[in-house]
């Protein structure tokens, strides 16, 4: 069994310029690697041992001027990343694939449409590129693509109920909603704003 992880929360603008992640109801001020670990996890579902990779290849993105290596910050890493899963910011399952993990998360997750600022597309490019999209490819989160007319009915739905349960319970096709809520997620389109309930294997 493998342990994957993803970001929860919704970033909010904040008055006095901090990084401010809503959880359901509770906003959340992250600071230091936090910031990077949490933005590393975000839209994507990671494999616990590719973590501390992805979050040293965004810093690098970032701050191309400085000198980082496979040993940068590892101890401040570890004592970050205990701290995200503490404070509810990043949650994880044991598994055995990426598509088994995405179910198990989305599945009692409370999503919400991502509704973005330029601070939050350039993160998205630096987070695209650092994961290694061609600089042109992650250039593509600053357009706006065009979207078939069932997601968007089903954003629109979102938009009104946010919690997965609810739409797995009234279709006859869970597993059809399940992909389309993993797709969007891994297109930067929905948030996890937060989990009613995750059941961990261990």
């Amino acid at each position: 069994m493998m342990r994957w992880y993803t970001a929860v929360g919704v970033k909010m603008e904040h008055l006095g310029g901090l990084f401010c992640v809503q959880v359901g109801t509770e906003n959340k001020i992250l600071s230091g690697m936090e910031i990077f670990i949490w933005n590393a996890l975000l839209w994507s579902f990671v494999e616990e041992t590719q973590i501390y990779g992805r979050m040293v290849q965004l810093l690098k993105a970032v701050f191309p001027e400085k000198d980082l290596d496979g040993k940068t910050g590892k101890d401040e890493f570890n004592f970050c990343f205990r701290r995200l899963i503490t404070r509810g910011l990043i949650i994880f399952c044991e598994c055995e694939t990426e598509k088994e993990a995405a179910e198990n998360l989305l599945q009692n997750a409370i999503v919400a449409r991502v509704m973005r600022n330029s601070g939050e597309r350039f993160l998205m490019f630096c987070e695209s590129f650092a994961c290694g999209t061609s600089f042109w490819k992650a250039l593509r989160v600053f357009k706006k693509e065009p979207m078939e007319e069932r997601y968007r009915q089903f954003l629109l739905k979102i938009e009104k109920c946010g919690e997965v349960r609810y739409y797995l319970e009234t279709t006859e096709q869970p597993n059809e909603i399940l992909e389309m809520l993993s797709l969007l997620y891994q297109k930067k389109i929905l948030f996890i704003r937060s989990v009613k309930e995750v059941t961990i294997e261990s």
